[in-house]
């Protein structure tokens, strides 16, 4: 009798072990599924073969301070970033110092922290259209301010410059006339030009630079309340590139991963904000969809909101990423590429998994 009462408490706890194995793994697998499916309960990820993730991820960083958080230092690590496209300064034309009138620079970037190991810097200025129009013979001015910057702040072997332009026809001649002498500058210490491209430069002449990288972001109005999402939206993108587009320049291609808030007041662009939390019920109402209505005037990031204004958030789905990656990679022909995320921000990035990241630096 003991020996059959010893049997059978044996098997009650082996088989309580098993139970609770079985509820741990059916946790795990449920946990997993949620965080592959999108809020509509539709699976859009796909196992990542590592065979498939490139080891020279790049990033932008878009701000006027370089201080890294751990989240951001790990997720350098996590994703193989070995390359940072680092805005320095922006160019703008206006009233300097000696109140002369001309381009200058602005917004300058301070470094409060040094660069992880092993990564590489591009140090990337961007250019109104204004400074390009006026006066684009500053070439040299730029490289030399980009190379001061680098010494001081011991950002070493920059292999490439990166400008920044939203060139039309109207400033084409002068932003290739600054591109060219920019290069020959550069070339003299081995160093390599690339550019930005935007869609509706797509099939416009090419800049003399290196290489391009194609953006796809910002890919629509922020000034019309009738845009879908002004980061980026399918429907934006599809018309410049209905037919295939061989450009001449090697081509990386930026994808998103933020998002921000647009402010309307009487149906016009007001500003952009980077809230996008507008739950206090007692200062916003929620329309539908992305809309909030302002119903109890309140200021936010020094900007007064209006009873009745309007606020759109917008913010970088995955499903659009892939979406547009794939119509991408479908209609302009290249070998190899590289993704670059846009940009460096742990408190957007964190909203995304390693998986969702690692689907859009996943070479197709």
């Amino acid at each position: 009798m003991e020996i059959k009462k010893l049997n059978k408490n044996w098997f009650l706890k082996k088989i309580s072990i098993l139970l609770v194995a079985g509820i741990a793994w059916g946790i795990i697998l449920i946990t997993i599924f949620l965080k592959n499916t999108d809020n509509s309960g539709n699976i859009y990820k796909e196992l990542i073969s590592n065979d498939n993730i490139p080891e020279d991820n790049a990033i932008y960083y878009w701000k006027t301070t370089f201080q890294l958080n751990e989240y951001e230092k790990q997720f350098l690590h996590a994703h193989n970033i070995h390359k940072i496209y680092m805005r320095m300064f922006d160019v703008d034309y206006g009233e300097d110092n000696d109140g002369t009138v001309r381009s200058i620079p602005i917004a300058t970037t301070r470094f409060l922290d040094t660069i992880p190991a092993g990564i590489e810097i591009v140090p990337t200025v961007y250019i109104t259209t204004k400074a390009i129009r006026k006066n684009s013979e500053f070439a040299s001015l730029l490289y030399n301010r980009v190379q001061a910057m680098v010494k001081q702040n011991k950002l070493e072997n920059i292999k490439e410059i990166q400008v920044d332009c939203d060139w039309t026809k109207d400033s084409q001649s002068e932003f290739f006339s600054f591109c060219k002498a920019l290069r020959n500058y550069a070339v003299e210490d081995g160093i390599k030009i690339s550019a930005t491209i935007r869609l509706h430069q797509l099939r416009k002449d090419v800049p003399p630079v290196d290489k391009g990288v194609l953006m796809l972001y910002n890919t629509g109005s922020v000034y019309s309340s009738d845009t879908k999402n002004s980061i980026l939206f399918y429907k934006d993108v599809e018309p410049y590139l209905c037919t295939e587009v061989n450009y001449p320049l090697p081509l990386d291609y930026a994808f998103p991963a933020y998002e921000w808030s647009i402010l309307f007041r009487g149906n016009q662009f007001h500003s952009i904000l980077r809230t996008t939390d507008f739950r206090n019920t007692d200062h916003y109402k929620k329309w539908k969809d992305n809309k909030y209505e302002v119903i109890k005037a309140t200021d936010l990031e020094k900007i007064s909101l209006w009873k009745r204004d309007i606020i759109y958030v917008e913010t970088s789905s995955l499903e659009e990423i892939l979406k547009v990656k794939k119509l991408v990679r479908s209609k302009i022909k290249q070998h190899s590429y590289h993704s670059i995320i846009y940009h460096l921000d742990g408190k957007n990035l964190s909203k995304y998994t390693q998986q969702e990241i690692d689907l859009i630096y996943k070479n197709d």
